[in-house]
């Protein structure tokens, strides 16, 4: 239920760790994620943060120097995944047998085990969803980094924003850290190049996300519409 008074309501910025300040006049309204109060949001300068006054959810932010962030850790990111896909992921050993799994071979396992559906999804959420994301922000990115509407921008953008939520690595590999208290138990385990390329591509897309302000993107974006 959204809440009421809005125009009695306010929404708190911290500017650098400073004081408090309130804001109420020029504002675009935003519903907070946690409490579903309708809040007056006003335009943020660099380091400012807006936060919900019934429950401090962040609202929005404005971090200082987002869009190169943005930009840089997206490619890094995307190049990171490229290479998780290219080494072994993990080896086992046990009983003088050897063997090394790839991350599309775990997909392939899955098939091979007659668990299609559960294949699909675990390709999509680990390594088709984040790279499309990733491909959809660098796009986005470049366009506001180069002062230039690239076509599709606004769909791209959208697009970008529903996938967010789908992406799901560090959870994957969240996962894999707690599997291995089992597998260690039954075999002697080996982290791969694909490992630690993995984890990187997780804490690069991690600063992405952290980074993103969705109406500060979208605001951007409408500045170069408007140019």
């Amino acid at each position: 239920m959204i809440g009421a008074g809005i125009d009695d309501r306010s929404c708190y910025n911290e500017q650098n760790g400073g004081a408090l300040t309130i804001a109420k006049a020029a504002a675009s309204q935003m519903v907070c994620h946690e409490c579903d109060l309708l809040n007056d949001v006003p335009v943020l300068d660099a380091g400012q943060k807006a936060f919900c006054p019934c429950c401090g959810y962040l609202l929005a932010a404005n971090r200082p120097n987002a869009q190169s962030t943005i930009l840089v850790f997206s490619m890094t990111a995307l190049l990171f995944l490229a290479l998780a896909n290219a080494f072994p992921f993990l080896g086992f050993s046990t009983r003088g047998h050897e063997q090394t799994v790839t991350l599309l071979q775990s997909v392939a396992i899955l098939i091979t085990k007659h668990y299609p559906e559960l294949a699909l999804v675990v390709f999509a959420l680990i390594i088709a969803i984040p790279a499309v994301l990733l491909l959809a922000i660098i796009y986005v990115s470049t366009s506001i980094a180069i002062n230039r509407r690239l076509p599709g921008i606004r769909k791209t953008l959208r697009g970008a924003l529903l996938l967010m939520p789908w992406s799901m690595a560090e959870i994957f590999l969240i996962g894999i850290l707690v599997s291995f208290v089992k597998i260690m138990s039954l075999a002697d385990v080996t982290l791969g190049l694909s490992f630690w390329a993995y984890t990187l591509f997780t804490i690069c897309s991690v600063v992405v996300m952290l980074h993103i302000d969705r109406r500060e993107l979208w605001r951007n974006i409408k500045a170069l519409t408007d140019a």
